[in-house]
């Protein structure tokens, strides 16, 4: 099979897979995601193939969605599996997998210096990972952001602002999963600077022009922050 027809072959199996979830994690999100990954591979180097797919399969078995189906499989199981049924090239269906398998802050938030030596050069190393990485993140901050943010609230009936909640000081993985599945927190806590999650992402970018895109996108979201908090103080 040709890549191009692989390419719509994924393309209609995660528009069908993305369709149970909510706006935050659906098609358009994804395609978001595949096209600012295309962008950075295009200036930073990294095989547009390996990127489009692994982009269009990021989501794939999301823990936030996935983890407590009674027979969870890893995204990266999903997806070799289907394109080894489509004959894709083994290799490049496992680099794909890999590449799956490490998208996502709580996976990141996982790693450790004391981490398999191989997989932390492979890490550090991997063009592919690391446009993928970028792209996934931008669209977690800024506008879209912001949207993704209450989109996802609203999904989990989580508050959008409670004056009484702080955020949590120096999240770990354990914590932020625990907030994700319970529902804890609020929309503008998963903001805050060096406590939750958005504030960090700016600084967490993997490629130049990751970290130029995100500049942007994180002054708009520290100026959506403070206007919230001047509204609610009746300053706005």
């Amino acid at each position: 099979m040709s890549a191009n027809n692989v390419l719509l072959k994924a393309e209609d199996m995660v528009r069908d897979y993305m369709s149970r979830f909510d706006s935050s994690h659906d098609f358009l999100h994804v395609d978001r995601v595949r096209r600012s990954a295309l962008h950075i591979a295009k200036k930073h180097g990294g095989d547009p193939e390996v990127v489009e797919l692994a982009a269009l399969f990021h989501d794939v078995a999301d823990a936030k969605y996935a983890k407590n189906h009674v027979h969870y499989r890893t995204g990266s199981e999903i997806v070799i599996d289907f394109l080894k049924d489509l004959n894709y090239d083994a290799t490049k269906a496992q680099l794909i997998g890999r590449i799956v398998d490490n998208i996502g802050f709580r996976k990141e938030l996982g790693w450790s210096s004391k981490d398999d030596a191989e997989f932390i050069t492979w890490r550090e190393s991997c063009l592919e990972l690391h446009a993928v990485q970028d792209a996934d993140k931008l669209d977690a901050i800024g506008a879209f952001g912001v949207l993704r943010c209450a989109a996802f609230s609203g999904a989990r009936n989580i508050s959008l602002f409670n004056p009484d909640d702080a955020p949590i000081e120096g999240m770990t993985k354990e914590q932020y999963e625990q907030q994700t599945d319970n529902g804890g927190g609020s929309s503008i806590n998963h903001f805050h600077a060096s406590t939750e999650k958005l504030f960090l992402l700016k600084n967490m970018m993997r490629t130049p022009t990751g970290k130029e895109l995100a500049e942007k996108r994180d002054q708009f979201m520290r100026q959506f922050v403070h206007q919230i908090q001047e509204e609610y103080l009746m300053n706005a």
